[in-house]
């Protein structure tokens, strides 16, 4: 479990599954990805800190489309981790909210 909240708490690892859910098959080519990084006002740098980390851990992966261009991808782990952490986070915020109500 010590590797897991490793990874989760350096800057890059939230962003990057955030980004690549939002897109259309939870894939994208490389090169929209770092835009949209971009727009995220998120650093190159962030994803490049924790790439070969996710990329070990079997959370994102990569393949070449139809025009050989590099494609990244959220893999069913990846799918299923990113669901389980908004999971835990949304209980956190109902009980948060629970607490300043009382």
């Amino acid at each position: 479990m010590a590797d897991f909240f490793r990874l989760y708490r350096r800057k890059g690892f939230g962003e990057t599954l955030e980004i690549l859910n939002d897109f259309k098959k939870k894939e994208a080519k490389q090169s929209l990805f770092f835009i949209a990084l971009k727009k995220n006002k998120s650093y190159l740098n962030s994803f490049f800190r924790v790439k070969d980390d996710l990329l070990k851990s079997g959370l994102i992966a990569y393949k070449l489309d139809e025009e050989n261009d590099k494609v990244i991808y959220l893999t069913e782990k990846g799918k299923e981790l990113f669901k389980k952490v908004n999971e835990i986070e949304e209980m956190f915020l109902m009980s948060y909210k629970k607490s300043q109500n009382d």
